[in-house]
């Protein structure tokens, strides 16, 4: 008898375990259907994904290819400007010395001295100064 009761509660227990387990199976029956729709979504729109994924591939390395050449072209210009400029400096500093120790030179500074020299005086005799704060 005790055979039997124990028996009759398994069987109750494995009974009540496959009720529960009904709707489980039952979701998980569903989400597997769910995720086979889905997969074939995917498997038909792959190759079109990866087309323009493979088209972008491409434009992104034609425009970095092209922006490497622009800068090539324009490094190359500024490194001539900087060579240009560089003898326009050497050049600059040569010949200024000899500018400024030329009498033409010093005698236009004497003359513009002179000329502000004779302004401010004729200012101060006609009575026109200017008031400086």
């Amino acid at each position: 008898m005790n055979l039997d009761v124990g028996l009759m509660i398994l069987g109750v227990a494995f009974l009540l375990l496959v009720i529960f387990c009904i709707p489980v199976l039952v979701n998980l029956w569903r989400a597997v259907q769910n995720v086979a729709v889905t997969l074939e979504t995917l498997n038909a729109n792959l190759p079109t994904i990866l087309k323009n994924l493979e088209e972008i591939s491409t434009n992104i390395n034609n425009s970095t290819s092209t922006v490497n050449r622009e800068i090539q072209n324009i490094s190359s210009t500024v490194d001539r400007f900087h060579l240009v400029m560089a003898d326009v400096a050497d050049s600059v500093q040569n010949v200024a010395p000899k500018i400024a120790q030329s009498p033409a030179l010093r005698t236009v500074k004497n003359a513009i001295a002179v000329a502000k020299g004779v302004s401010v005086f004729l200012n101060v005799l006609s009575g026109k100064e200017k008031k400086r704060f």
